[in-house]
C-alpha cells in the first residue's frame, strides 16, 4: 500500500543529475528500511560493480598520499604484486652490480678519470719544480716547501736567507698556491662527471632489472590508467634510489661496541594500503550505516605510540562507509547523523563537490598531532536518509544547501486504502509475523 513511496525511490534511484539523494519520511513501522533495502538492493544488481580504491605514497609530497583506482576486485592482488616486486628487486639489483661485466665497466670509468687526474697533478709539479717549489700532499690539502739546490729547506734556514731571496720564494710560493687552486678544481670537475658517469651506468643496468620486472605488473594492470601512472613513480624512485637496494658490507655490520645496527634504508614507501576491494561485490554496493561518526563514514588516519611520539603514514589510512559505497548506494538514519558532530556539514560538502576527504578532524581544529592530509577521492555515490516527517521539515526550513542535495522525498503513509487487495496482503503480512 505504498505505491506513492515506492515510485519516488524508483524516480531518484534512476536519476543520474548531481543531487537526487532521497529524503524518506514516515512514522516507525511502516516497512521504509525493509522497502528500500529490497528495491535499492534489486537495483543496485543490475548495475556495472566499481572500481577499488588503494592509497599510496606520494613521491613528491610524503604528506599528501595518493588515492589510486584499481581495476575491480585487484586491489588486494595488486598490494601483494607490489611487496613481491620489491622483494625481488632486493636480491636481484646487488647481483646485477656485483656481476663481472658491471664491475669491469665500472673499473674502466675510474681509471680514464684517474689517470686525468695524476696526469694533471703531474702537470702540477712539474711547474712547481721549475719555481724551486715543492708540493706535498697532506690529509688537511696541499703544503708547499721551498728547495734550494734539490733539497727542501727548514723555517731556520729559510729566515737565515736574504731578505731578497726570501722575496722571490714567497713569490713563487704564491704563484704555485694560485696554480694549486685551479688545479683542485679541475680535479674536482673531473671527479664530478667520474660520479656521473658511474651513476649514469648504475641507471643502466638497474634500469634493465626494474623496467623488466615493472613491465609485467603494466600488462597485468594496463586497463587501470591511475596504476599506469604510479608504477612510473615507483620505477623514477627506484632508479633515484638504486643504492638503497645495493646494501654495502659496512651497513650490514652492527656499529662495533654498540648492540643496534646502522640504519636499514626503509621500503615502506613502496608499499599499496588496500581501501576498498569489490572482489566478492556482484553489482553496485548498498551499505546501510547503523552508527554513522565521523570516522565510520569518512574513515580515519590512524596513529601508533613510538618511543613517546606519534607517529602515523599512508599505510595507516583507513576507509569509511562513504568510500566503501562509491558507485552505489550508503543509506543511513538522520537522527543519528545529527547526533554525530561534524557528520552532517562534512557529509553535505561531499556530496556537493563530489569529493571524499579522508582527514583527522581534530587536527583541523587546533588538537592534536599535525598529520597526513591525503589527497580527494572522486565520489560519485547516492545518499538515502531515513527519518521523520519534523526532522525532514526543520532541515528543508532551516539548511539552506538541504534542497540542493535532497531532491527526492519519499512519503511512507500510515493510511492505506482499504480494498480486497490490501486486505489480503496485510493477513499474508500477518501471518508471516506469526510464522
Amino acid at each position: 500500500g505504498q505505491e506513492r513511496a515506492v515510485q519516488a525511490i524508483e524516480f531518484g534511484l534512476n536519476m543520474k543529475s548531481p543531487g537526487y539523494n532521497m529524503f524518506v519520511t514516515g512514522i516507525e513501522g511502516t516497512g521504509k528500511s525493509t522497502i528500500i533495502r529490497d528495491i535499492i538492493n534489486a537495483h543496485a544488481k543490475k548495475l556495472a560493480s566499481p572500481g577499488d580504491w588503494c592509497m599510496v605514497n606520494n613521491f613528491k609530497d610524503e604528506f599528501r598520499p595518493k588515492p589510486i583506482s584499481v581495476p575491480t576486485g585487484k586491489a588486494t592482488r595488486f598490494c601483494k604484486k607490489m611487496n613481491g616486486l620489491i622483494e625481488d628487486l632486493k636480491k636481484e639489483l646487488p647481483k646485477a652490480f656485483e656481476h663481472e661485466s658491471y664491475q669491469l665497466k665500472q673499473s674502466e670509468i675510474q681509471k680514464k678519470y684517474s689517470d686525468q687526474q695524476k696526469d694533471i697533478f703531474k702537470n702540477l709539479e712539474a711547474s712547481a719544480a721549475e719555481k724551486n717549489v715543492q708540493i706535498n700532499r697532506t690529509k688537511t690539502g696541499y703544503q708547499t716547501i721551498p728547495i734550494i739546490e734539490n733539497k727542501p729547506i727548514s723555517p731556520e734556514e729559510y729566515l737565515a736567507l736574504s731578505e731578497e731571496t726570501r722575496g722571490k720564494i714567497e713569490e713563487n710560493i704564491l704563484t704555485v698556491q694560485s696554480e694549486i687552486d685551479v688545479t683542485i678544481r679541475e680535479i674536482n670537475k673531473i671527479s664530478q662527471a667520474m660520479n656521473s658517469q658511474v651513476e649514469k651506468l648504475m641507471e643502466e643496468i638497474a634500469l634493465f632489472v626494474v623496467k623488466q620486472r615493472i613491465d609485467v605488473l603494466r600488462d597485468a594492470y594496463k586497463e587501470g590508467t591511475d596504476v599506469l601512472t604510479y608504477l612510473n613513480e615507483v620505477q623514477d624512485d627506484i632508479l633515484e634510489n638504486v643504492k638503497d637496494f645495493i646494501a654495502s658490507p659496512e651497513a650490514k655490520a652492527s656499529i662495533e661496541g654498540l648492540m643496534f645496527q646502522a640504519a636499514q634504508p626503509s621500503f615502506q614507501r613502496y608499499e599499496v594500503n588496500v581501501l576498498v576491494d569489490q572482489k566478492s561485490l556482484k553489482g553496485a554496493p548498498v551499505i546501510f550505516e547503523t552508527n554513522p561518526t565521523y570516522h565510520n563514514v569518512f574513515g580515519q588516519i590512524e596513529k601508533r605510540a613510538y618511543m613517546g611520539t606519534i607517529t602515523t603514514d599512508f599505510t595507516m589510512i583507513q576507509a569509511g562507509s562513504l568510500l566503501r559505497a562509491n558507485g552505489g548506494y550508503l543509506i543511513m538514519e538522520i537522527e543519528s547523523i545529527l547526533m554525530n558532530p561534524f557528520v552532517w556539514e562534512a557529509l553535505k560538502r561531499a556530496l556537493q563537490n563530489k569529493l571524499l576527504f579522508i582527514e583527522d578532524v581534530t587536527s583541523g581544529m587546533g588538537y592534536g598531532t599535525s598529520s597526513l592530509r591525503p589527497e580527494p577521492i572522486p565520489l560519485e555515490v547516492k545518499v538515502i536518509l531515513l527519518g521523520s516527517y519534523h526532522l525532514f521539515h526543520m532541515l528543508q526550513n532551516h539548511d539552506s544547501k538541504f534542497n540542493k542535495i535532497f531532491k527526492v522525498r519519499a512519503d511512507f503513509d500510515d493510511e492505506v486504502e482499504k480494498n480486497d487487495d490490501t486486505i489480503q496482503k496485510y493477513a499474508r503480512f500477518i501471518a508471516r509475523s506469526c510464522k
